[in-house]
């Protein structure tokens, strides 16, 4: 058999689902199917995930590994483990593929075949999803999620922009100089992976917008908030790993303490205001009715005010974790009598 030149690589946990429409997509690749291969690493889902996987075989060159619920960073190194093409893309479970994504990515790896190149593709939201104020905020507004606002095509970035779902890498330099810390469940896995490849070997990431995908996945505020909460607790054991300015400034927990003293006993009113406006927003949307400028002004404040809070709190929860973790134990005297 032929021998694939890139790895599309899933990690995926109960989206069957978005799971299928994401395979569905790679289906009509411009590339050959004889020259890629899917991985699809099934982390401890309960739904029918395995199924769906199951349903491609027949027309997708796609493998299929079940591993107990471990976190994004150790579904991903089994990907990684089970790969065979030099190129490895990761991919996102809730994104559907252009045609030609994996022949963008691996046309970027043939004009770059430096090993410590990495590419990062394009993503865009489903038309639906992008009417969705809050959607549109961490999008291209806040950036939360993801923003391509100021990048430029073929622009060369930094390991900031080794964003899991959307980058690719030679397999190579993972075998080499190692892989996703397990440690990482979700959130930081990505950047952290990148940060120690850039020390490493001046890694560095190629711009690529042709390589585009669509995220079909709405999330509520509240999801959102949940997610921010992890990241913000990623965000501090990336720190933790790494204990530099640099990663002091990105991961935001410089005077974590003193900022979350000053801010915790106002969380709760962002929350609800939040949740109020955002409501409020869709409700308008959901009826024809456009947002006023002032509305919508203090709507993305809102949002600003509620999810740096959240993950600030993340933070502050995962420092509190450590520290009792590591907090000497006290032996305790039985009183006689």
């Amino acid at each position: 058999m032929k021998s694939p030149k890139i790895s599309a690589l899933f990690s995926t946990f109960n989206r069957a689902e978005f799971l299928g429409e994401a395979l569905s997509s790679l289906t009509q690749q411009t590339l050959p199917k004889e020259d890629f291969e899917v991985v699809v690493i099934d982390d401890g889902s309960s739904d029918r995930t395995s199924e769906v996987a199951a349903s491609f075989k027949s027309i997708l060159p796609i493998r299929y590994a079940y591993q107990i619920n471990s976190g994004l960073a150790e579904g991903r190194n089994h990907g990684i483990r089970l790969a065979t093409a030099p190129i490895i893309v990761f991919m996102d479970d809730d994104d559907v593929s252009s045609p030609n994504l994996l022949e963008a990515h691996l046309h970027s790896h043939q004009s770059y075949p430096d090993l410590n190149v990495g590419v990062l593709g394009f993503t865009d939201l489903l038309p639906a999803l992008a009417n969705i104020p809050l959607m549109r905020f961490v999008t291209t507004i806040g950036g939360h999620l993801y923003s391509y606002s100021r990048l430029k095509n073929g622009a060369i970035l930094d390991y900031t922009y080794f964003w899991g779902g959307r980058s690719s890498c030679k397999r190579e330099l993972l075998n080499q100089r190692g892989y996703f810390d397990p440690v990482f469940k979700f959130g930081c896995e990505d950047i952290e992976l990148g940060f120690r490849l850039m020390k490493s070997g001046r890694f560095k990431i190629i711009y690529n917008m042709a390589a585009k995908s669509t995220m079909i996945r709405a999330i509520s505020l509240d999801d959102f908030l949940r997610r921010t909460n992890r990241q913000g607790q990623s965000n501090y054991v990336f720190w933790r790993k790494h204990p530099c300015d640099q990663i002091e400034a990105w991961a935001d927990v410089r005077d974590l303490e003193t900022r979350w003293r000053a801010l915790e006993d106002r969380i709760d009113v962002l929350i609800a205001s939040a949740r109020g406006l955002d409501a409020l927003a869709n409700a308008r949307l959901k009826e024809g009715l456009e947002l006023d400028k002032l509305t919508t002004s203090l709507l993305h404040r809102s949002y600003w005010h509620a999810i740096d809070a959240e993950r600030l709190r993340g933070s502050y929860q995962k420092m509190m974790e450590e520290r009792q973790a590591t907090a000497p134990s006290v032996s305790r005297t039985v009183c006689a009598g």
